[in-house]
């Protein structure tokens, strides 16, 4: 299953038709093919090297909170199986 997180488009080489999106302090370039108008400063989704959505501001940033939400859920989890791991461990 691939997953795709809304990033802001940094920077446009439009004569190599590229793109440079931040996914909170990380790069990643993409193609524009299926989005040649899209502007910096614009949130887009990438899937496979390619930005393939134009997401409105208010869209991504409700998908970043989901995701924000969603890791600090994860973390907790792994913490939890970290310490009963290391209460196993010491029985």
């Amino acid at each position: 299953m691939c997953i795709a997180a809304p990033a802001q488009v940094v920077e446009i080489n439009k004569e190599d038709n590229w793109l440079y999106a931040d996914f909170g302090g990380a790069r990643q370039q993409a193609k524009m093919d299926l989005l040649p108008d899209v502007e910096i400063g614009d949130y887009v989704l990438i899937h496979a090297g390619y930005a393939i959505e134009k997401l409105t501001e208010e869209a991504a940033k409700e998908s970043l909170e989901a995701w924000e939400e969603l890791l600090d859920i994860l973390e907790e989890e792994d913490m939890e199986m970290e310490k009963a791991r290391m209460e196993a461990e010491n029985q």
